[in-house]
């Protein structure tokens, strides 16, 4: 007697709060990157020497603190921990730059830091907008994608325009 194969069963479809790896990828860059910028831009409020570097880090904090509240409500709601901090090489970029505090050379190393940060954080949004899979996190996605595009605008190339 043989062994008879049985037909292979579809994988079920992913339920509409499943979280990807993708959707998990987002909510954990993001909240370590709003953690980023909210204390390098509170660290340029004091370490800045022009008003247009103060201006904008205001405008950073105020924003990323906004969107770091809609992140953490989100992986609450979907049960993603996050993680507790800034990751070891944003925690030494922030180093190096509060090296250079009261200085013309800081307000310019603080925009070119700025700049690749919210394009590789425009990046993973516009990714998680075409490929994630859950709803909440791709809704979350799109809401964040006008506030980081203007400040790529704001520290566009690393030149300041506030």
């Amino acid at each position: 007697m043989g062994v008879t194969s049985l037909p292979a069963l579809a994988a079920p479809s992913p339920s509409p709060s499943a979280v990807s790896t993708l959707d998990r990828q987002l909510l954990t860059a993001a909240h370590q990157g709003n953690l980023w910028e909210i204390a390098t831009s509170q660290q340029a409020q004091s370490a800045a020497t022009t008003a247009c570097v103060k201006r904008v880090s205001a405008d950073f904090i105020r924003d990323h603190r906004a969107l770091d509240a809609g992140v953490v409500k989100t992986a609450a709601q979907l049960g993603v921990t996050l993680p507790s901090g800034q990751t070891a090489a944003q925690l030494k970029q922030t180093a190096a730059l509060k090296s250079r505090a009261g200085t013309p050379a800081y307000d310019a190393a603080w925009l070119k830091a700025q700049y690749p940060a919210h394009v590789q954080t425009l990046a993973l949004i516009d990714k998680e907008i075409g490929s994630g899979t859950n709803p909440i996190v791709k809704s979350l996605a799109k809401s964040a994608r006008p506030v980081v595009a203007r400040h790529i605008q704001m520290v566009n190339h690393g030149v300041c325009h506030a």
